[in-house]
Formats: C-alpha cells, structure tokens, sequence
C-alpha cells in the first residue's frame, strides 16, 4: 500500500512556493509602482476633468472609466502582491491553490477591463499635456504587467493543482525572469 501512494513532502512545496514568491512580489511591486506613477499623473487633470463632467456626460463617463479602471488594476496588482508574500508563511501553504486560482482570474479580468478603456482607440495623445500623455503610455505599461502577472500565476497554479513536478513551475519562473531581463516588458 506505501508503494502505490505518493506522500507530499511539505517542506518541498513550501520550498517551491518561496521560489514563486521570489519573482512574484518584485514583479508585482512594480506594477504596483507603475499604477502609483499613472494616478499621479492622472490627479494633475482632476479638477479639469471634474468640471468638465459637470457640463459633458461623455467627460463625465471617461472620467469614471478612468477612475475605475486605474483602482481596479491597482487593486488587482495589490491582491497579488499581498497573496505572494502572505504564501511565504507555511501555514498558509494549504491556501495557495485557490489563492492561485482567484488572483489569475481577477489579474486577467483586470487586464480585459483595463485594456478595454486604456487602448490606441480610446486614448489619444493631446498636444501640450505631456504628463497626461505620459499617463497613457504608463497605462500601456500597466496592462502589460496585468498580462504577465495572470500568466504567471496561471503556470504556477496549474503547476500546483497537477502537483507531479511537470517543470511548469520553471516555465512561470523563466517567464518572470525573462520579462525582468528585458526590463519588465
């Protein structure tokens, strides 16, 4: 009967969560860094925008898609940052594949309703608003991260839930260490 059945070595799996851990918290801390520096850039129009919403719905309703979906992907990247490192702590081990789970899907519905509003054909460059126009090349940068981030944590989750050691674990690691190579995208 001990031949037949395969027993999970803990120490193993934790050692294999803190090598995820290890690429997954830069990379989402600077995502998250990524979304500082665009809302920054976005709140030196704020007040501009806040009164044009009152004489224009269509001001009013890109002022709300802004808003929303700039907190939405800053609240995804933050959930994922947190996650990683709170799968540092052992007993949270028996946690991480719906951990894994929610925050894939929550980085690429992130990443589809950010990319829906934050796009060539929504956003324009307008002349003589550098830091907003800098704000729009940053949001590029911001669904990008979105991107890898889900990817990342779909490989490793998988990689859990399969939990035979099929190498998809060094797939997720290589993705993040390549994407940090190149500089970050």
């Amino acid at each position: 009967m001990a031949d037949t059945e395969q027993v999970k070595d803990p120490v193993s799996s934790y050692n294999k969560t803190r090598r995820f851990g290890f690429l997954l918290v830069p990379t989402a801390a600077y995502a998250l860094f990524l979304c500082y520096q665009n809302i920054t850039r976005l709140r030196v129009y704020e007040a501009q925008s806040e009164k044009a919403a009152k004489w224009s719905s269509t001001a009013a309703e890109r002022l709300r898609k802004t808003r929303t979906t700039q907190a939405g992907a800053t609240i995804a990247i933050l959930l994922s940052l947190v996650s990683s490192t709170l799968l540092y702590i052992p007993s949270l081990q028996a946690y991480r594949l719906p951990v894994g789970i929610t925050n894939a899907v929550l980085l690429a519905a992130s990443r589809y309703h950010f990319g829906n509003f934050w796009n060539a054909k929504n956003q324009v460059q307008v002349p003589f608003v550098e830091k907003f126009n800098e704000a729009v090349r940053g949001s590029e940068d911001v669904r990008k991260m979105l991107g890898i981030l889900a990817w990342a944590w779909s490989l490793i989750t998988f990689d859990w839930a399969i939990g035979k050691g099929t190498g998809l674990e060094y797939v997720g690691t290589a993705i993040l260490a390549v994407v940090a190579l190149r500089g970050w995208y």
